[in-house]
């Protein structure tokens, strides 16, 4: 009995049953009330099925993405006047009121900070003009341009990162930056806060950044309060409430490590066991990230800062203090590295979707092959389509998934997708040791990314996510032969397969997958 209480508490802890309990409360209650006038008065009933049309006609007008849309009006017309109630609660896309302020106000103070040096675009575009025009777009919608003379680093397992962080977060002198979706006790996080600690005492300024919703099941009640009280300062991501918050779908899932703005981490891995195949989930896990060294760390650095100072988090003083000078000459000038980085970052809070676009640009550029991981697989149109046009056009492109997945109606979602992809072509592989949560795409050798946005609705459209493009130069081959290395554990799904799987799957895949940008 105590151990089926333990469980149900680390599934549902107190504050995440209560908060979703009174949320749930609040939007049956309204919708209550909503029928029962709408049942009462011939007026009222015509008034709410009127307004749940308008609603729709205007959802169906707006510049979102068509399969966003079509799932958002399929809930508003077929749960009147509940599910106007649902969209206007939780799916109009955009920052609050008080959201857009603080966003304003991060922006104006660091407007001087937002500019990298163009004369290194010009030179990647000089060198590859193809991927050239790709860097200018992320560098002219997210504000974060391209870095020669940094070194990159691949990690192909999340035990790497680790090693990495426990090589580096002792060395650390001026400033330790963390922000992460999942922090959970046990090896990985409990070793790096004995790190932290230990820095924070020696005058080592510490920052954490962590989502609320990411943590609620993980960590343990007064964890801020102990952290403040070690000298770490805290910033929790939108912390759920009891009330109904239009922006509760709005999370931080990036995952960013910076010592010194000398050394920046940044991919898939969460600090929690699993990611170090410490804690066995979904059999072996197989994660991925990049190590940075030199002047590219400084958009990781100007990522935390800009969502810390936008999330309230407590004064820091001038940003600039915060950037490695890093000396042109010197034994601590960074070398000569083949090749470009470009850290950059998406936001639910504006229109621009830049982590997806800079996906479709990998794909829609390649002339031999293209290749993703990715743990979901739920596409908009635009997507399928440019990932059937390529495999239509001679391109080899390769769609790695989990054969196993972690949440099984998210799954059979993603296997709804294989059908059209295989017909078109595309080579759809799925792992089977255990768990692939890598987020990659690597295109011609000459361009890949490594980040945190999954391929599904909720990373491209709701999170707070980040990546680092990697243009030209040695580590580029190096997520590609990672990539086969894992294809070589993995098997190759065929239609033949998919047309076996028994007809009460295919039709639960089918419904499922027209609410699909919900999930």
């Amino acid at each position: 009995m105590r151990r089926s209480l333990q469980k149900f508490l680390c599934a549902f802890p107190p504050r995440l049953f209560l908060c979703a309990g009174l949320i749930a409360f609040q939007m049956a209650a309204m919708a209550a009330v909503l029928f029962w006038a709408a049942f009462r008065s011939a007026a009222a009933f015509a008034l709410f099925w009127g307004g749940s049309l308008a609603l729709a006609l205007w959802v169906a007008a707006r510049e979102e993405s068509g399969s966003y849309k079509t799932a958002w009006i399929l809930v508003i017309l077929g749960l009147p006047p509940a599910g106007a109630l649902l969209w206007l609660t939780w799916g109009g896309r955009g920052p609050s009121r008080g959201r857009r302020k603080a966003l304003r106000r991060a922006k104006e103070r660091r407007t001087a900070l937002c500019l990298p040096d163009a004369g290194e675009l010009e030179e990647l575009t000089r060198q590859h003009p193809g991927l050239g025009v790709q860097a200018a777009y992320l560098w002219r919608i997210s504000g974060f341009g391209p870095f020669d003379r940094t070194q990159v680093d691949y990690c192909p397992l999340g035990e790497s990162q680790f090693q990495a962080m426990l090589r580096e977060l002792p060395q650390a002198r001026r400033f330790i930056l963390l922000e992460y979706f999942i922090l959970a006790p046990g090896e990985m996080w409990d070793s790096i806060l004995l790190i932290l600690r230990r820095k924070a005492r020696e005058g080592v300024e510490v920052r954490v950044i962590w989502d609320d919703l990411g943590c609620i099941r993980t960590l343990p009640p007064g964890t801020r309060r102990q952290l403040e009280e070690w000298g770490i300062s805290t910033l929790v991501y939108n912390p759920l409430g009891p009330g109904i918050d239009p922006g509760l779908n709005y999370r931080d899932h990036r995952k960013i490590c910076v010592v010194d703005g000398r050394v920046g981490i940044c991919g898939g891995v969460n600090l929690a066991d699993e990611y170090i195949n410490k804690k066995r989930l979904h059999g072996h896990w197989k994660d991925t990230a990049v190590v940075l060294r030199g002047p590219g760390v400084w958009s990781l650095t100007r990522m935390f800062l800009q969502l810390w100072c936008a999330g309230g988090g407590s004064p820091m003083g001038e940003p600039e203090r915060y950037r490695n000078p890093w000396p042109l000459d010197g034994p601590d000038a960074p070398q000569e590295c083949p090749g470009f980085v470009q850290p950059f970052c998406d936001s639910p809070l504006d229109r621009h979707r830049v982590a997806e676009n800079a996906y479709l640009q990998l794909v829609n550029r390649a002339r031999r092959y293209v290749w993703i991981t990715t743990p979901y697989l739920i596409l908009d149109s635009s997507f399928l389509t440019a990932l059937c046009t390529a495999a239509q056009s001679g391109v080899q492109v390769r769609v790695l998934c989990p054969r196993q997945g972690d949440r099984w109606f998210v799954h059979v979602v993603t296997r709804s997708y294989y059908p059209p992809l295989l017909r078109a072509g595309v080579e759809i592989w799925e792992y089977t040791p255990g768990f692939i949560h890598a987020k990659m795409a690597v295109s011609d050798g000459e361009g890949a990314i490594v980040g945190t946005a999954n391929l599904d609705f909720r990373s491209l459209y709701l999170h707070h996510e980040c990546a680092v493009a990697i243009w030209g130069g040695p580590a580029v081959g190096s997520v590609a032969a990672d990539i086969q290395r894992t294809l070589e554990k993995s098997q190759q799904v065929t239609l033949e397969e998919l047309t076996r799987e028994p007809w009460p799957k295919r039709l639960a895949a089918a419904f499922l997958r027209l609410f699909a940008p919900l999930m």
